[in-house]
C-alpha cells in the first residue's frame, strides 16, 4: 500500500518569487518604495538570515516514538528503526505515549490504531495539541480506509498496513519529516518576513511624518501665492486627507508663528 500523505499546502521556502509578490502587494498598500526593494532582495537575504548549525556539531538523530500496546511488535519495530539511525522510544498506550512526547519531544510518532483505553484515533488530536509539527503516521492490522481518513483528517500524515513493509515504512518516515522540516521552515520565513515588514513600515511611517512636517511648514512660510490652492490640493491627496484639513494646519502653523 502506497502511503497516504496528509493534505496540507505547505509554501516550499524555495519558492521565493511568491513571497516576493506578496511583499510587492503591501508596496501598494503602504505606499513603500523599500518594501519593494525587499520583495526583490528576499531571496538572497532570506538564506543568510537564518541561523545556520554549528559545522562540528553534527545534529542529534531524529527521534521516533513507537506507541504500540504488543510488545512484540514494539520490539521489532526498534530494531529495524536503531538500525537505520534513529533513536527510539516505546510507549504501550496512549497516556503513556503524551508523556514520553512531553518528556522527550520527538519527531515522529509510529501509533498503532487499535489499542486499550486511547485509541490511535484519540490520540492523534492530543499529539498535535502538544507538538503541531509532529509527523504521525497510523499502523492498523485491519484495511479500515473510513478509519484512516478520520485519522488523515484530524491531522496524521500517513498509515500503514501491518505488517508493515519496511520499505514503505522508511519511505514514510523519509517523507513525513521532509513534511515537517517544510512547515517548520515555512513558519520560520512568515514570521521573519512579518518582522521585517514591521521594521521597515515602522522606518516609512516615520520618514512620512518627517516629510508630512516639511510640507505644511514650507506652505505655511510661502503665504498666499497663484499655485497655493493646487499646492494645498496635490498635498490632501498625499496625505490621504481633505484639503479643508490641510488648510486648518497650516493656519495653524501661520498663527504659532505670529
Amino acid at each position: 500500500m502506497h502511503p497516504v500523505a496528509r493534505s496540507r499546502s505547505v509554501q516550499c521556502p524555495t519558492e521565493m518569487p511568491r513571497t516576493a509578490a506578496r511583499l510587492e502587494e503591501a508596496e501598494d498598500a503602504m505606499g513603500a518604495r523599500r518594501i519593494a526593494r525587499l520583495a526583490r532582495v528576499v531571496e538572497g537575504t532570506y538564506v543568510s538570515a537564518m541561523p545556520n548549525p554549528d559545522p562540528q556539531s553534527p545534529p542529534p538523530p531524529t527521534t521516533v516514538l513507537v506507541v504500540d500496546d504488543e510488545d512484540g511488535i514494539r520490539q521489532a519495530l526498534d530494531r529495524f528503526l536503531t538500525r537505520l539511525g534513529y533513536r527510539v522510544l516505546q510507549a504501550a498506550s496512549g497516556a503513556e505515549a503524551l508523556d514520553r512526547q512531553a518528556a522527550e519531544q520527538p519527531e515522529v510518532m509510529l501509533s498503532d490504531i487499535r489499542m486499550p483505553n486511547m485509541s490511535g484515533v484519540e490520540l492523534v488530536p492530543k499529539a498535535l495539541a502538544a507538538d503541531s509539527d509532529l509527523a504521525i503516521i497510523m499502523l492498523t492490522a485491519i484495511d479500515e480506509p473510513r478509519t484512516a481518513i478520520e485519522c488523515l483528517k484530524l491531522g496524521a500524515y500517513d498509515y500503514l498496513i501491518k505488517p508493515v513493509d519496511l520499505d514503505e515504512l522508511e519511505m514514510s518516515l523519509q517523507s513525513g519529516l521532509r513534511q515537517r522540516q517544510l512547515e517548520i521552515d515555512r513558519r520560520e520565513l512568515e514570521q521573519w518576513l512579518a518582522r521585517e515588514v514591521a521594521v521597515r513600515t515602522r522606518d516609512l511611517e516615520e520618514r512620512t511624518t518627517v516629510v508630512e512636517d516639511i510640507a505644511l511648514a514650507a506652505l505655511a512660510a510661502a503665504g498666499d501665492w497663484p499655485g497655493a490652492s493646487d499646492a494645498v490640493e496635490k498635498l490632501a491627496k498625499e496625505f490621504g486627507t481633505s484639503p479643508d484639513d490641510v488648510r486648518r494646519e497650516i493656519r495653524k502653523r501661520r498663527g504659532a508663528a505670529g
